[in-house]
């Protein structure tokens, strides 16, 4: 990330921290948020965008559940992500991410909630199928053998 857009990034955070107020999120969350400040990508997890650069982000907040996050591009709520955690320009770790909300805090600037989810990948070497794992708003049903692939199968 260019150290201009980064220092943006991270002047939007400092900014945010006098707003923030914890007992909004009181009883929404499962688990604990933690300030952080530290550069990270999103990458989408969808084949069809494949060419795409990595979206530079500055971590807010991070807990065992989920992320806070300020973004210069617009995500839509529901959309599935790769958060690359940076550490000098290396990245150090990975996770899959839900968007739950993004908000406009400035002209440039959104500030975006995302929950933690598998890692789509992980779930067919675990024996998801693929197709059904992308199906947000299905309700959830007792396993057929239509929605399992056997891991001998793969």
């Amino acid at each position: 990330m260019a150290n201009t857009e980064a220092q943006q990034l991270l002047d939007e955070l400092n900014r945010l921290e006098d707003l923030r107020n914890p007992a909004r999120c009181e009883g929404k969350r499962q688990f604990q948020r933690y300030v952080v400040r530290s550069d990270a990508e999103l990458v989408r997890m969808d084949r069809s965008h494949t060419l795409e650069t990595p979206i530079p982000i500055m971590l807010r907040d991070v807990g065992r559940g989920g992320i806070g996050f300020v973004c210069t591009d617009k995500l839509d709520n529901e959309s599935l992500w790769q958060i690359n955690f940076l550490q000098h320009g290396f990245v150090i770790g990975h996770m899959g991410v839900i968007v739950r909300h993004c908000r406009t805090i400035s002209d440039e600037f959104y500030l975006i909630g995302g929950q933690f989810c598998s890692d789509s990948g992980l779930l067919y070497q675990l024996g998801v199928n693929p197709s059904m794992a992308g199906e947000s708003d299905a309700p959830a049903q007792a396993m057929s053998e239509d929605t399992f692939v056997a891991p001998s199968e793969m």
